[in-house]
């Protein structure tokens, strides 16, 4: 038995739905919920060292104070690039 080739067909238009975001909305939109994590997690960490009075070595105070630094620098790069264009 032969394989025969498939058919060259013409490729297939992508819907809506799958093209990509693209746009200033997209990026106010990351601004928006990185600054709110970046907020929380600030404010998970204070809480935990100041009210419930864990040391500041504690990962409960560590952690998210981490996560608070690592999401403002990612906030600091997507707003760094809005302001360039």
């Amino acid at each position: 038995m032969s394989e025969t080739p498939p058919p060259n067909l013409p490729p297939r238009k992508k819907l809506a739905v799958e093209q990509p975001l693209e746009g200033s909305a997209l990026k106010s939109g990351k601004l928006v919920i990185y600054a709110t994590v970046v907020a929380v997690l600030g404010g998970l960490a204070g809480y935990n060292a100041m009210v419930q009075g864990l040391d500041l070595t504690s990962p409960y105070v560590i952690a998210p104070a981490i996560g608070a630094v690592w999401f403002a620098l990612r906030l600091f790069m997507i707003w760094s690039s809005n302001a360039r264009g």
